[in-house]
């Protein structure tokens, strides 16, 4: 019996992204800037602060509570759950603004 499958060529044209990098000196600015918001939050009644801290470390939060944590896509339509970040991770952000966590082992496989 003969089969059907068709092996095609690809080639990958060299697409540019950012890459952000998580390393303990990033975790421990995020660290400060979240406490700052959450201290000027207190007398607001909306985390104004805590929503602008989220946007400039480009969807990195921390909490007392969960720690260091990644919001992908925030504030858009498309805005993800909540993921857990590992040292060496990286935030790979698109041509289009789109946001995916890229576990370090799988970085380096696929960037490096």
């Amino acid at each position: 019996m003969a089969t059907m499958i068709e092996i095609d060529k690809c080639v990958a044209k060299p697409t540019k992204f950012n890459v952000i990098k998580i390393t303990s000196e990033l975790g421990d600015e995020v660290q400060k800037a979240f406490k700052a918001a959450d201290e000027l939050d207190e007398k607001l009644d909306r985390p104004r602060n805590t929503w602008k801290a989220i946007f400039q470390y480009h969807g990195l939060i921390w909490t007392d509570i969960w720690g260091f944590e990644f919001i992908a896509n925030y504030g858009k339509e498309n805005q993800c759950r909540r993921q857990l970040v590992s040292l060496n991770d990286r935030i790979i952000e698109d041509h289009d603004g789109g946001q995916f966590l890229i576990p370090n082992d799988l970085f380096e496989r696929y960037f490096m």
